[in-house]
């Protein structure tokens, strides 16, 4: 009987428990809905830990996954920057990496940090200070299908998605291009990545007016001239004469007067700004000797050149080349420039140089009415 009065005068075990629970729940909200001060993500972690089942357990793991997103946000636009901050190298760009993959654990195809990475992976290949092109190019292919659509995702507006979507397509064909090249891929294939990336009539110049675009596309027909020349000087004298080397003949010259030349005259017209001057000077010395070889008219260069200045993706007009004979046929012209850096950093969205509304799209969406989804719950 003493044993049992004492068990019934003593609250039982659970009733002190829940006492407790409701007492925390009571600081919780006096801490995370009421006064929504510091302490709540310390107490909003006990409660996760302490009472999982809570009414307010729900609200708390949306307070903690906010802060979770905010922090990996700051580190993603931090190391962001710094990747664009001089001088750029390689590891700079693995830091912006790991920080976007981080944040696109949390938010997969968050449109803003997906076009980074491409942007960025582009940038430091171009640029010559990565050296992981494979890498560079999975972040291109997805930033590329990711951006495929003209429509806009939910809840963000166009003239926010519209130049993003510019600046990947233009940049992301190019480098798949550029890739192409560079791994000896399929060169039909590089041809219409850049294309593509010309087609892209970005108001700041991304696409049409990038002199990178024209530059690669040239050093493929460069490349297909001088096999065909190959072909050409390989044939014995009097073979060079026959049809052999007449059709030989004529290939190389629609080569040079179709594709080659007007590239370098697109190349040239697209390089108008001071970190360009070096393809300019390159391109410049190309277009002259291709010209002069062809024509013979220097004169009539000018004129060829400024139809592409307002639109270097118009067909152009037709060079007055020479007759397509044998003795027209001199030595190929010197190829000197063709290993000519290209111009980087021009096109990157990097911080300051374009909107960054859009990233915002979805970044908080963890913390969203966490409060006000607290108040319709009981107080305790």
């Amino acid at each position: 009987m003493l044993g049992g009065s004492l068990v019934l005068s003593s609250p039982p075990a659970k009733a002190q428990d829940d006492e407790k629970k409701a007492e925390f729940e009571r600081t919780w909200y006096d801490s995370c809905v009421t006064k929504k001060d510091d302490k709540c993500l310390t107490l909003s972690k006990e409660l996760m830990e302490k009472y999982p089942q809570s009414q307010y357990a729900k609200f708390a793991d949306q307070k903690l996954k906010a802060d979770n997103a905010t922090k990996l946000w700051d580190k993603f636009q931090t190391t962001l920057k710094a990747n664009y901050t001089a001088p750029q190298d390689a590891n700079k760009l693995e830091a912006l990496f790991t920080a976007g993959e981080d944040y696109l654990k949390i938010q997969p195809d968050q449109p803003y940090v997906v076009a980074q990475l491409g942007l960025a992976g582009a940038n430091g290949v171009l640029g010559q200070f990565y050296k992981n092109l494979d890498k560079a190019k999975s972040y291109a292919e997805k930033a590329l299908k990711l951006f495929e659509s003209a429509t806009p995702p939910k809840d963000t507006k166009p003239e926010e998605w519209n130049p993003l979507r510019e600046l990947v397509q233009a940049t992301m064909n190019q480098y798949l291009g550029y890739y192409l090249i560079e791994t000896k891929g399929d060169p039909m294939q590089a041809i219409d990545y850049l294309t593509k990336a010309t087609q892209v009539k970005n108001k700041e110049g991304a696409g049409w007016k990038d002199p990178n675009n024209y530059w690669l596309r040239a050093r493929i027909y460069s490349s297909q001239y001088e096999d065909l020349r190959k072909k050409y000087d390989a044939l014995p004298d009097d073979q060079k004469t026959g049809d052999s080397g007449k059709e030989l003949l004529k290939q190389v010259n629609q080569l040079l007067d179709t594709k080659l030349i007007a590239d370098y005259a697109r190349t040239i017209a697209a390089a108008n700004k001071p970190e360009t001057k070096g393809l300019r000077d390159a391109a410049t010395e190309l277009f002259n000797s291709f010209w002069k070889f062809r024509t013979g008219a220097p004169e009539k260069a000018t004129a060829y050149l400024k139809s592409f200045e307002a639109d270097p993706t118009v067909a152009g007009p037709e060079i007055p080349a020479k007759s397509d004979t044998a003795d027209n046929n001199g030595p190929a012209p010197v190829t000197t420039g063709s290993n000519a850096k290209l111009a980087t950093g021009t096109n990157a969205l990097a911080p300051g140089n374009g909107s960054t509304k859009s990233a915002t799209n979805g970044t908080k969406a963890t913390s969203s009415k966490s409060g006000k989804g607290a108040k319709r719950g009981r107080r305790g």
